[in-house]
């Protein structure tokens, strides 16, 4: 793991450096990379309007569970009440955040944290957001005697108080809460299409620049590098080449130098919503098996979006699946790595599985995975009762167009370039009548 590492930062400080001196030497490292994105796409009307819709959720949530207020630890639940505005999470593999936040069904709201946190979050977001402020020394919440428990039950007397994590004094809410968060609002569709529509120009922009010749811990370096200048942060960095995305389903970059064919698959996010995409480029003509398994995959893909509908139930699709792999002639393939699931303040909320009873909600984001060995087709959708937008569609991308009862499901085909130049290819789109 540590030698990964070292390669990462070696070739992110060549990238930079080489950006660095290229060109006229006038510019800096942050005007040739940094792309300047929006720090938030919502008007502050907008923003006041979701929380306070989120509130009346919580509210009702509260009555509905006998709860007095709720303490929200999870980086992702903090994102989810703020809007998005408030980030906790300093240490960045970590879903428990360094600051948590109390909300009473009284209506108050408090900030519980120690001094390292409470400037720059009551400064910058949550004091305009009407939070009061809990400090405590850093010292005084550990394994011997945590004071937050202290002061919750000052704020709280003898009401119950559900928390997202096992707190003392709390009750543990965190899969009874999760569902709040399923169903999209407006001004969350606004942002999340924004980030789908960044993310995917970034891994496309990869898959139409690298070279044969680079290893994929260069391959991983300048994805990241293209994300991050977007104000994009990439949680899920898969990058394989050749032989290995035919051996391994979770491609984690080993330093294998690119020959003909490359994946580059990302979950990214901003505002605490991550979207999922995966893209492919080949250099020369596909052989027919690859040819034959991506446009399996595509179809398989376009099954899933086809079930995927307000109100039914995640175990019917569950049922309905392996019938797909059969009929696109890979049987026991869908055995072979999870297909995918709700998404939308979680890699994945939940993934399929037997007996998952889980329903699929109005507005809800979902990224199905369906994998052929060698090939892949992943894309992040919301759902409506209208049907289903694609929220990491590819502009100028090569697609496979699969038609099911005369309805088209437009995939994403492996982008071809030249073995030679590495110019693309231009290629027509592919048409699959999968039901007549």
């Amino acid at each position: 793991m540590k030698k990964n590492i070292y390669y990462l930062l070696t070739a992110v400080t060549f990238f930079l450096v080489s950006c660095e001196k290229s060109g006229d030497g006038q510019s800096s490292i942050s005007e040739k990379i940094w792309k300047n994105p929006p720090s938030n796409i919502l008007t502050d009307e907008e923003i006041k309007d979701e929380i306070e819709q989120k509130l009346e959720m919580l509210n009702s949530f509260l009555d509905e569970n006998n709860l007095g207020g709720m303490l929200f630890t999870q980086v992702r639940n903090v994102n989810w009440i703020t809007a998005g505005l408030a980030n906790t999470q300093i240490v960045l593999n970590k879903d428990i955040g360094a600051a948590s936040l109390l909300i009473m069904r009284d209506g108050k709201k408090y900030l519980i944290c120690n001094g390292s946190e409470s400037g720059r979050l009551m400064d910058e977001v949550l004091g305009k957001l009407g939070y009061q402020l809990k400090q405590y020394n850093w010292y005084e919440a550990n394994s011997i005697k945590d004071v937050r428990e202290e002061i919750i039950r000052e704020i709280s007397a003898k009401l119950r108080i559900g928390s997202d994590t096992q707190f003392p004094g709390t009750v543990a809410m965190a899969d009874k809460f999760k569902p709040l968060r399923y169903s999209l609002l407006p001004s969350e569709i606004k942002r999340y299409k924004w980030l789908g529509q960044q993310t995917t120009e970034a891994v496309a922009q990869i898959c139409k620049t690298i070279k044969p010749g680079m290893n994929e811990f260069e391959i991983e370096a300048i994805t990241s590098a293209e994300l991050r200048s977007r104000g994009i942060f990439p949680t899920v960095l898969l990058i394989g080449v050749d032989e290995r995305i035919f051996s391994y389903r979770h491609c984690l970059p080993n330093g294998a130098s690119l020959k003909k064919y490359a994946m580059i698959n990302v979950v990214a996010e901003k505002w605490g919503m991550p979207v999922a995409v995966t893209r492919f480029v080949h250099f020369g003509k596909l052989s027919p098996e690859l040819k034959n398994k991506i446009e399996k995959t595509a179809f398989i893909n376009a099954k899933y979006q086809e079930a995927t509908v307000p109100g039914k139930k995640l175990r019917d699709i569950w049922d309905e699946c392996k019938s797909w792999y059969s009929e696109a002639g890979f049987t026991d393939e869908w055995m072979k790595h999870h297909q995918g699931g709700a998404i939308g303040y979680d890699d994945r909320e939940y993934v399929n599985y037997p007996e998952n009873e889980n329903v699929i909600q109005e507005f809800q984001g979902f990224a199905w995975n369906p994998t052929i060995t060698g090939a892949k087709v992943e894309e992040t959708m919301i759902v409506s009762k209208d049907g289903f937008e694609v929220i990491t569609k590819s502009e100028d991308w090569p697609m496979i167009n699969v038609v099911l009862k005369g309805k088209s499901y437009p995939q994403p085909d492996i982008l071809i370039r030249d073995e030679a130049s590495g110019e693309i290819i231009k290629q027509e789109v592919r048409t699959i009548e999968a039901e007549k």
